[in-house]
């Protein structure tokens, strides 16, 4: 009987070691946001903080780049430090997605539209509301679906007269039916996503023509906008 109220004891203090190691190893959350990307080659996720900018993730060895998808909320822990590049990078000791099946869009009411609908994008600056021009799309409603490749969005910004603005100058992307956005920067053929909050983004710095795509989606239809600025001092 002893021998076996030794053995309970034993493991019993294993079971609460782990937990405290757990809690220990978990500790407070250190970021938390939205996927915007999901790098598969480099096992890595590109997450937009509200509270700190973006962000590139390395997954832990055992973690599963397939379960992540863009615009999943997730909570990150951090492994050692932050490289406070631009994204700043880490590498994540571990990442909890925000629900089971992470984070919920809303879907598209087709009540009001025919389809595929026809959603309006606009972009506000100051006071002013500029129309944004919509390229490729694709819905589904039920059994129904449809997907187009339209133009680029530096196919389209060669027919766009470009917003002039000041540099630093904030703008405020509205789209009906509360899609989730993503927003990125077009640069000979190639894009870089940029920090979007609320809705709203920080215009460059620098002088020149900047040619702005805007990803919106819903959970049952995704659709691109694109608008050009000019950065003046």
């Amino acid at each position: 009987m002893k021998k076996y109220l030794v053995m309970l004891l034993v493991v019993c203090l294993t079971l609460v070691g782990c937990t405290a190691k757990d809690n220990e190893i978990k500790g407070e959350i250190e970021r938390k946001g939205f996927i915007t990307e999901v790098d598969v080659t480099g096992n890595r996720l590109l997450v937009d903080d509200p509270d700190n900018g973006l962000i590139w993730l390395t997954l832990p060895s055992f973690g599963d780049i397939t379960k992540y998808e863009v615009n999943q909320e997730v909570f990150v822990w951090i492994d050692g430090g932050i490289k406070e590049s631009y994204p700043a990078q880490a590498t994540a000791r571990n990442i909890e997605i925000f629900g089971e099946e992470g984070i919920s869009l809303h879907p598209f009411d087709f009540s009001n539209h025919s389809f595929p609908p026809n959603p309006t994008g606009v972009v506000t600056i100051g006071e002013t509301n500029y129309d944004m021009v919509r390229g490729g799309f694709e819905w589904t409603r039920g059994n129904e679906s449809v997907t187009t490749d339209a133009k680029g969005p530096t196919q389209i910004a060669e027919n766009f007269e470009p917003i002039v603005v000041e540099a630093n100058n904030k703008a405020n992307i509205v789209i009906e039916q509360n899609p989730i956005l993503s927003v990125y920067i077009w640069d000979a053929e190639q894009r870089t996503i940029t920090t979007v909050k609320d809705g709203q983004i920080t215009l460059p710095a620098t002088n020149g023509l900047v040619i702005y795509e805007v990803v919106a989606k819903w959970s049952n239809g995704e659709a691109s906008f694109t608008f050009v600025v000019d950065i003046t001092e």
